[in-house]
């Protein structure tokens, strides 16, 4: 999943991760994402990820890729837990 949005993320907003822009790396202050490419992104991630991101979002913005991985593999495990 996580080489998946990776890929996904350089296409979507033209950029590649690299020494500079780390997995960890707050993707806002870097100027890669602005909120129109976050409300983009998290759509995406309800969609290709079956994650439900509603107003659980709200609190907890992901900003960076391990932010994002890390949220979404939560939610997954609580939402195959809850079954």
């Amino acid at each position: 999943m996580k080489q998946a949005l990776k890929q996904y993320m350089e296409e979507r907003f033209m950029f590649e991760f690299d020494a500079d822009i780390t997995e960890d790396t707050d993707l806002f202050k870097a100027g890669i994402l602005d909120s129109f490419g976050y409300i983009s992104l998290m759509a995406h991630i309800e969609e290709a990820y079956g994650v439900p991101l509603g107003d659980e979002i709200l609190g907890n913005v992901m900003v960076s890729l391990s932010g994002i991985v890390g949220f979404v593999d939560t939610a997954r495990l609580r939402a195959a837990g809850s079954r």
